[in-house]
């Protein structure tokens, strides 16, 4: 078998940038952050820390992948086209990196009530549902921001606006869903319910992923892509709850999904949520 030598030293370098970018992530969150990584993860052993940042260096994975397929056309020309696009690589992954911390700015201060920061939870009372849960925004926020990146045609403008859209409707259906569930999520959240975080974690990955197909497409015009944007939205959100309601029902017909992850804090029943969630979402996806 013959290997293109060009080809493999672009893929050589692809990787060599992806573990910059996860580096430089590193130092920005460090940067962010008013407490320190090494403390929580090695003096502390917080395993709430350590959940809530295998999220965000998913995250940034995700997001890497999407800018580097982005530009790949681009490298079919000489070494100048190469080096640009693996510089255009660096930037639209730190700028993704920046708005990853933004989406967890929006969501830390507004998904759980401004009295419940999870944030807070992780470092002062290691939380490991608050920890659930921020790993979860984390992913799916990184889902978020790879879709918009990668939509054909759009340009910075776009990517702005529909990132900020996807971020509001990610807010508002993690929102929707805990007021759906017959329990209370932040209290059970504070109360450091592992069963509770995890599966609203799971769940707002499924409303990632529908958010993706929301932005998914090539960019036509403003009507157009905003009419796409909402009907996905909108139409996500009912199949998903729906029909995780019957699946709910199907698998665990002599248990009640609530009492078991509330009264018994059973983590098989929030992982089984979450994961029905999960397949219904990437089977919208696949159907549609």
């Amino acid at each position: 078998m013959q290997i293109n030598t060009t080809s493999l030293l672009i893929a050589l370098g692809h990787l060599v940038l992806g573990i910059f970018v996860l580096v430089a992530a590193k130092f920005i969150r460090e940067w962010l952050s008013p407490y320190s990584t090494e403390a929580e993860l090695t003096e502390r052993d917080n395993p709430a820390f350590g959940l809530a940042l295998t999220g965000y260096y998913g995250a940034v994975v995700i997001i890497y992948i999407a800018v580097a397929n982005s530009v790949s056309a681009s490298l079919e020309g000489g070494s100048l086209e190469v080096l640009m696009a693996w510089a255009t690589d660096v930037v639209w992954s730190l700028a993704g990196i920046g708005a990853l911390a933004a989406s967890r700015y929006l969501m830390n201060h507004f998904l759980m009530g401004r009295q419940t920061h999870f944030s807070d939870e992780i470092i002062r009372t290691r939380n490991v549902a608050a920890g659930a849960v921020e790993c979860g925004v984390y992913v799916a926020s990184g889902i978020v921001i790879a879709s918009v990146v990668r939509e054909p045609g759009g340009t910075l403008l776009t990517v702005v606006v529909f990132f900020l859209l996807s971020e509001a409707a990610l807010l508002l259906l993690g929102k929707l869903y805990s007021r759906s569930i017959g329990y209370d999520m932040t209290a059970e959240v504070r109360g450091n319910n592992l069963a509770a975080g995890i599966a609203l974690a799971m769940t707002l990955v499924a409303f990632g992923l529908l958010l993706s197909k929301a932005n998914s497409g090539e960019f036509i015009d403003w009507p157009t892509n905003l009419g796409y944007f909402t009907f996905d939205c909108v139409a996500g959100l009912l199949l998903l709850l729906g029909l995780r309601w019957l699946t709910d029902l199907a698998l665990l017909p002599r248990a009640r999904i609530a009492e078991e992850i509330v009264r018994d804090r059973n983590v098989n029943a929030g992982l089984i949520e979450g994961i029905v969630a999960l397949g219904i979402a990437a089977l919208i996806l696949y159907v549609f």
